[in-house]
């Protein structure tokens, strides 16, 4: 795995493919979702170099956040992520699942707080600021630069204003109380996604996480999202905030928990041992603050509109929940005997 996730952790900072791109693996197979074109850049302004069609076979190379780099009808070419169904992995024991990348460290805003930027250049566009304390999970660095996945794109953090830069313990069973095994973090704009309820979102989000902070899952347990954390009512604290409806966005109560539980779809599938039982993305065109059809919705119990997940680790896991300035912020750890 660590092979095909180097290689991975390359590309993705690379707008245009490098020569030496001919010698790269397929990482996945998968079919068009629709039909569309292939580009020669990162960008729908860029050259078309051939298309995909709906329901045709199509190999992946590489993936970010919003794009992917693919060969189908003998053409080679970056098409967005909408574009393919969901990929499944050529080699299953080296390649993560379609659309997971792992995240290494886990770094803390310092004195100052930090900026996350389009690219690796101060001088480039500004995607959110935030304050000392808030937490971000960071996939690796790259000359001094720490680099995220920032809602359909990735983002780029100059670890100068980090106070601190902590590991990731991706094992598991050797993993401590201390340090984590899985992070995630998503990012959303304080009052500026919801107009009608300023502050609606932002207060859901904190009251969620202050009920999965330090929560335990034991062996064996399962946790189902509306049953454990639900309802998202008033008398549970929660406030009307944006919720995704049939003809847009709307208001009710509890509108944002689905980033949090969003979030925590994509820290759980990091985490080999605890198993996904349910889950239901937003529709076709997925929640925005993560990538087409990363996202996990909840708060309809008879719709089928759920999270349920098991832990399936012979020991306790906790869970981190931290939310500041717009950074939504998630752990596990596996918990001591």
């Amino acid at each position: 795995m660590k092979k095909a996730l180097s290689l991975l952790l390359i590309l993705c900072l690379l707008p245009v493919l490098p020569a030496w791109a001919e010698e790269m693996e397929v990482l996945y197979t998968t079919r068009g979702d629709l039909s569309g074109p292939m580009y020669a850049e990162m960008d729908k302004e860029s050259q078309r170099v051939g298309t995909i069609y709906d329901g045709g076979t199509v190999k992946v190379y590489y993936l970010t956040p919003g794009w992917a780099y693919v060969r189908s009808n003998g053409d080679d070419g970056f098409v967005p992520r909408n574009y393919l169904q969901e990929g499944k992995p050529v080699d299953k024991e080296n390649t993560p699942p379609w659309g997971v990348e792992f995240h290494q460290y886990v770094g803390v805003a310092g004195a100052d707080g930090l900026t996350i930027y389009a690219s690796p250049d101060h001088e480039s566009e500004k995607l959110i600021s935030l304050t000392e304390g808030a937490k971000i999970s960071i996939i690796s660095f790259q000359d001094g630069w720490a680099y995220l996945p920032f809602k359909r794109q990735y983002g780029y953090v100059d670890t100068n204003q980090l106070s601190e830069i902590l590991p990731v313990w991706q094992d598991a069973f050797t993993g401590t109380d201390n340090a984590p095994i899985a992070t995630f973090t998503t990012y959303y704009y304080a009052d500026m996604d919801d107009d009608v309820f300023e502050g609606g979102k932002e207060i859901n989000i904190e009251v969620n996480c202050g009920q999965i902070n330090n929560h335990i899952l034991s062996p064996g347990e399962k946790l189902d999202y509306n049953n454990d954390y639900g309802p998202f009512t008033a008398n549970k604290g929660y406030v009307k905030g944006p919720v995704y409806i049939e003809t847009g966005k709307g208001l009710g109560y509890g509108g944002g928990v689905c980033q949090v539980s969003s979030t925590m779809y994509n820290l759980l599938l990091q985490v080999p041992g605890i198993n996904i039982l349910l889950r239901r993305s937003h529709g076709p065109s997925s929640a925005e603050y993560l990538p087409i059809d990363m996202d996990a919705a909840v708060g309809n119990e008879s719709k089928g509109i759920n999270l349920i997940y098991r832990n399936d680790y012979d020991f306790p896991v906790r869970f981190e929940a931290h939310a500041q300035d717009g950074a939504l912020f998630l752990a596990i750890y596996r918990v001591s005997e």
